[in-house]
């Protein structure tokens, strides 16, 4: 599925908030009472890897509201590491919807 022309993959938000150990990834804290989905890089930025398994992590709503449509250098590099660590599974389904 794309939105956009970026891929779009269906995304378990309970599988994410455990893989992210419920730790906010913009200020590092954990997130108590109800945690939101971030795009690290976000869809309406040039280059967006969309809405995929790597490109999404837990944040505390204010957090999430207070980024916005911004990217920090740091965004980069996590969702680097969580394209490397990305299961195999995942891979290939990314692969099919692409």
């Amino acid at each position: 599925m794309r939105r956009r022309g970026l891929p779009m993959e269906r995304i378990s938000r309970a599988e994410i908030f455990d893989r992210d150990g419920m730790l906010c990834h913009l200020c590092y804290l954990p997130i108590t009472g109800k945690p939101t989905i971030d795009h690290i890089i976000p869809i309406a930025t040039p280059g967006s890897p969309g809405h995929v398994w790597e490109n999404v992590a837990a944040a505390h709503r204010a957090c999430n509201s207070g980024k916005r449509d911004r990217v920090r250098p740091e965004d980069w590099v996590l969702y680097e590491e969580l394209r490397l660590r990305r299961p195999t599974d995942k891979r290939q389904s990314a692969r099919r919807a692409a």
